[in-house]
């Protein structure tokens, strides 16, 4: 396996693309040189941005071993399925998916397009910016990459094969492995040591039976529902996105799972900026207001959206099998709900009380806000993961996010 490396990515670039221009240096750096900002806080693959000028490039290289010592021996085709994945969904919504230049098997490298002529969405909703179609464009990037790879428009036997093909125990099991269960509670939190007194209430929350039973149904969901080819790791840094146009990148948990997954595990990143944002600064009230409602507003809008365009799709490319069949489609959207909320809740806890970084409280410098982040941040999963069984609408997951939250700003407030 030949390994890439500043140095030596021209000549390896001149062997696969010979139309890039090389007759001046190519302008080259290594994702992680740069802000977190500017790379985004990917921990395991080596990337490279590449410029002739006229062609900008992604070129992505799987090794055994993370670019973030903690992660090893790790599966090397999944470059290769991630860029079966992006060709699979380039397809279906090109105008959400970098373009795809090639993959090379044997060194286990893929070459797309380099789109960071747009913002890292979560760096940029941490700086209070808001993005009027994000709603839209997240739910139909989903709503028709799941309908489309999914049986209810495959032939039974195509999504059975591509089923198999997309496995992917190998990254599939970061997630079963951290996203779902706390083995015993984290020493330190994400901003540092949680005060003593709130680190008991935390930790007393997390490792409440409830809680981990709930956890419990979720994991078993996430690795045994095959309903449909999800991104697995669709969140706000692997969104590129301007006030016009929104890319999607890193598809390298491809696999079936849970429709409601992709939905839930983004909600779960708008739940930590809707909660950072009422204890970060912001130039006035106002705007601290009218930001918080946009959040509100995406994650309401994420749900609504995606079901008026998967059922769009349904209701036109569906078999005829399920087309006309409205019992089966409320059963659906209700079975959505309540795993979507439930995702979402575990999303949020697994990173609010966990001890991977969290950009979005990351950027809370006052020890006692992050405190209190953290702390109203669980009560809520926990009321999510208590409560969601009975939502039957998406002002039901909406009411409870808000009600604890006001409660417990109130009575910090007194």
């Amino acid at each position: 396996m030949f390994l890439l490396t500043k140095d030596n990515i021209t000549e390896y670039l001149k062997g696969q693309m010979p139309y890039l221009d090389c007759s001046r240096p190519l302008v080259i750096s290594a994702i992680g040189e740069g802000t977190m900002e500017e790379d985004g806080d990917g921990y395991i693959n080596f990337v490279f941005r590449v410029s002739d000028g006229n062609y900008k490039l992604i070129v992505k290289q799987s090794r055994p071993q993370g670019r973030v010592a903690q992660f090893s021996d790790l599966p090397l085709n999944r470059a290769e399925l991630e860029y079966e994945s992006m060709r699979l969904r380039s397809a279906i919504v090109p105008e959400y998916i970098p373009k795809v230049y090639f993959c090379d098997r044997e060194n286990h490298v893929i070459v797309t397009e380099d789109v960071s002529h747009m913002s890292i969405m979560r760096f940029a909703l941490n700086k209070n910016i808001i993005f009027p179609k994000f709603a839209r464009q997240a739910a139909e990037y989903l709503a028709k990459t799941h309908f489309y790879m999914s049986e209810y428009y495959l032939d039974t036997k195509t999504f059975r094969d591509l089923t198999i093909h997309f496995m992917n125990h190998g990254m599939r099991n970061i997630f079963d492995s951290f996203a779902f269960m706390f083995k015993e509670f984290p020493a330190q939190s994400i901003g540092g040591d949680l005060d003593p007194r709130f680190r008991e209430y935390v930790e007393n929350l997390c490792m409440d039976p409830v809680m981990i039973s709930e956890r419990k149904k979720l994991r078993h969901a996430y690795i045994s529902k095959a309903e449909t080819f999800i991104h697995g790791d669709y969140h706000t840094s692997n969104t590129f996105i301007d006030q016009n146009e929104m890319k999607v990148i890193d598809m390298e948990y491809t696999f079936a799972g849970p429709q409601s997954y992709d939905i839930g595990y983004m909600e779960g990143q708008l739940l930590g900026q809707y909660i950072s944002a009422n204890f970060r600064p912001f130039d006035s009230e106002d705007e601290r207001r009218e930001f918080r409602h946009y959040i509100m507003s995406c994650m309401k809008n994420l749900y609504v959206f995606y079901l008026e365009e998967f059922f769009a799709c349904w209701d036109q490319d569906s078999k005829d099998f399920y087309r006309d069949d409205t019992l089966y489609k409320e059963a659906l959207k209700t079975d959505l709900l309540q795993e979507m909320a439930g995702f979402c809740a575990n999303t949020n806890l697994s990173r609010t009380a966990g001890d991977v970084g969290f950009p979005e409280y990351d950027i809370l410098e006052n020890p006692t806000d992050l405190n209190h982040a953290i702390c109203v941040s669980v009560l809520i999963d926990a009321k999510l993961l208590e409560n969601r069984h009975n939502y039957t609408t998406i002002y039901d997951f909406m009411h409870d996010i808000m009600e604890v939250e006001r409660v417990y700003m109130e009575t910090l407030n007194r």
